[in-house]
């Protein structure tokens, strides 16, 4: 098993204090495969108070590295100055063919996990949802996956404190990655690149 840590926690409901155990600084799911269910259904982030039984959510930095598909998602909450102990000791040529991603909340990376299992071009994706959420006026939309006989990608974002989606054409992602391919200046270079609605907001916005 990988190495866990612990941190201290408030319980968002009662406040009182409690410590928990923390998931793995570095995450091989190639090693350890389980983690990625744990990751996409969100059981990785959350802790029971043992006080209350409230659900808290709890974050720090992660690496998750997918081998088999060349993905390295570097999960950074805190800022640029967190994480840079094991990032920093990456090289380039140990690297070369890797997809790299850097996300500030356990809601992008679930999404990111989800989006690259289902062979989508990221940055096309969040092109999508923006295309979609000026249609809809909707914003914090998040891709959920597949939907229906017409393989529409679907999308789940918030209203009214209710979680509603909406289906979208694949057309509509064919497109996407139609202008990414005339203009590959717009995606973000860097080794970690952060790909989401921010950067979609200074490219199309």
């Amino acid at each position: 098993m990988a190495e866990t840590r612990t941190q201290k926690a408030v319980c968002r409901e009662c406040g009182k204090p409690f410590e928990v155990e923390l998931f793995p600084v570095l995450i091989n799911v190639g090693r350890e495969p389980s983690y990625k269910e744990d990751i996409k259904n969100g059981s990785l982030f959350t802790r029971v108070c043992p006080h209350c039984g409230a659900v808290n959510m709890v974050l720090a930095p992660l690496l998750y590295h997918d081998p088999d598909a060349r993905i390295i998602i570097w999960l950074n909450p805190q800022g640029p100055a967190q994480g840079q102990d094991f990032t920093d000791t990456m090289k380039a040529d140990d690297l070369k063919g890797y997809t790299l991603r850097k996300v500030e909340d356990a809601g992008s990376l679930i999404e990111k996990v989800r989006i690259f299992e289902a062979g989508l071009d990221d940055a096309a994706v969040e092109m999508c949802k923006f295309v979609s959420g000026q249609e809809l006026n909707a914003k914090g939309l998040r891709f959920r996956g597949f939907a229906g006989a017409d393989n529409e990608m679907e999308f789940i974002f918030p209203r009214n404190g209710q979680m509603h989606s909406v289906k979208v054409g694949f057309n509509v992602y064919e497109d996407s990655r139609a202008i990414l391919a005339r203009n590959p200046s717009v995606v973000p270079g860097g080794l970690f690149p952060k790909i989401d609605s921010d950067w979609t907001e200074q490219v199309f916005g």
